[in-house]
């Protein structure tokens, strides 16, 4: 039995007038397999093994963005990762470690009633929205607490 997920993606294609490839299929279901965003140098090393190259894999994602499969995001840095956006994943948010850069995923959104309300006024039609929440997590946290740095002087 195909995934809810990929038989969307595959639905979507073909709307589009567009083949469903094996390596199109394949970039997906990394994304999908993912818990994080993916870096195109991650999904090289990925796929490194199968004959897919790293200007397939920029052009499956080129596409995936403007189809509205997937989405750019910073994991650190400046660099930029991609992960599958809704309808093709739960929706969730990010805590991002500004120390060490680790990304968490975040599923208890408890701001989707809130938005509709706030953008009832405007009647704009929400498709989906990113928080990213940038901190310190707890080991990062225990490193500036031990070496404060200048500013704590």
């Amino acid at each position: 039995m195909m995934a809810a997920h990929e038989e969307l993606l595959q639905t979507a294609l073909r709307e589009r007038g567009l083949r469903v490839t094996p390596d199109r299929l394949h970039v997906f279901r990394l994304l999908e397999a993912s818990p994080l965003p993916l870096s195109i140098p991650a999904l090289v090393e990925e796929i490194h093994d199968t004959g897919m190259n790293q200007t397939t894999v920029y052009r499956i994602l080129e596409l995936f963005t403007a189809m509205g499969v997937v989405h750019p995001v910073l994991i650190g840095h400046g660099s930029v990762g991609y992960e599958l956006i809704p309808p093709f994943r739960h929706h969730h948010h990010h805590l991002v470690c500004i120390g060490c850069n680790e990304v968490i995923d975040l599923y208890n959104c408890q701001l989707e009633h809130r938005l509709d309300e706030i953008v009832k006024p405007y009647q704009y039609k929400i498709l989906y929205h990113d928080i990213e929440i940038h901190g310190l997590c707890p080991k990062c946290q225990a490193k500036e607490a031990e070496d404060p740095g200048p500013s704590a002087h």
